[in-house]
């Protein structure tokens, strides 16, 4: 049956039974939301809906620590699910470079494991005063060079003819050094310049030797010894050689070293007693020393070296 509204029909509907229509579809219904609920995808999603947000996940380089008790199950898969992309490599690890070794030139040259022989001096020279001398003729290695003279100062040494050629005639140290293939230069100077009114004038003086050294051998081992202590009895009796200012004097040439980076040898340690005086058996006059005093300096120099790359 049909019902005229206006130029319309409509047809009449018979009421549904409510009850039977919802026993029919709800289990339907039920059944699609329990599949997708359960889906893998999706049951990873509720797993993660348990954590509260921004808890226990890495932000940047900061990592925020998870309640106790929680675990961080779920860190690699917010990993998977990023949107940045994959994670990046880590980094190749750095070429590793071979340490630079750093000798530390304020301080003495440290004693060696192994002691050096004979060889080891053809190609040192040995340069200084009437201690030196002293040295080369009791116990210096005999291959060695030496080039010295009585009352030689760190300012004659650039003008005074000391060394004797084949042909017989006197030239300076510095000439004599540019006609030898020396790689290992040796030198004690200081104990003639005690007198000086100005120790900062000698320490300077001294540096000026060091530099026209290293200007004419820049490849040679450059070796400075500290000033040898002269006996209690003569530091005692006089105003100008005597320990107080060897030591002053020792200290200036260390300091010298390190600023001009070449080697100090602390030699004086094994001539000198327990208060720093050279041993009252070492000398007739308290200055200059017998053959078992030199044997020790030489015993020194063979234990306290720098080995050559």
């Amino acid at each position: 049956m049909f019902l005229s509204v206006g130029n319309r029909y409509a047809r009449t509907r018979r009421p549904l039974h409510l009850p039977s229509f919802c026993l029919v579809v709800m289990p339907f219904f039920l059944f699609a939301a329990l599949a997708a609920v359960f889906s893998p995808g999706n049951s990873r999603e509720a797993e993660r809906s348990v954590l509260p947000p921004a808890v226990g996940l890495a932000v940047g380089q900061i990592t925020v620590p998870l309640p106790d008790g929680m675990e961080r199950e779920d860190a690699p898969a917010a990993a998977e699910d990023s949107d940045a992309g994959p994670p990046a490599a880590d980094p190749a690890p750095a070429e590793e470079l071979p340490a630079a070794r750093a000798y530390d030139f304020s301080k003495p040259v440290p004693t060696a494991d192994i002691a050096l022989t004979e060889d080891y001096f053809e190609d040192a020279v040995f340069i200084g005063d009437s201690r030196t001398e002293g040295f080369q003729l009791y116990s210096g290695p005999q291959n060695a060079a030496y080039y010295h003279s009585k009352g030689l100062k760190v300012d004659t040494i650039f003008s005074r003819e000391v060394v004797k050629t084949p042909g017989g005639q006197k030239i300076t140290i510095f000439e004599a050094l540019q006609r030898e293939p020396f790689q290992k230069v040796y030198i004690m100077l200081g104990i003639n310049e005690l007198g000086w009114v100005y120790s900062d004038l000698f320490i300077k003086k001294y540096a000026e030797v060091i530099a026209e050294i290293r200007k004419i051998k820049p490849e040679a081992q450059i070796y400075v010894q500290s000033i040898l202590p002269v006996t209690k009895k003569r530091s005692q009796s006089d105003e100008i050689y005597n320990n107080t200012n060897i030591r002053k004097y020792n200290e200036l040439i260390q300091q010298m070293a390190a600023e001009k980076k070449v080697y100090y040898l602390d030699v004086a340690r094994c001539v000198a007693d327990g208060e720093g005086n050279l041993c009252s058996d070492a000398s007739t006059d308290g200055i200059h020393l017998n053959k078992a005093y030199c044997d020790l300096w030489l015993d020194y120099l063979r234990h306290h070296y720098v080995a050559q790359e």
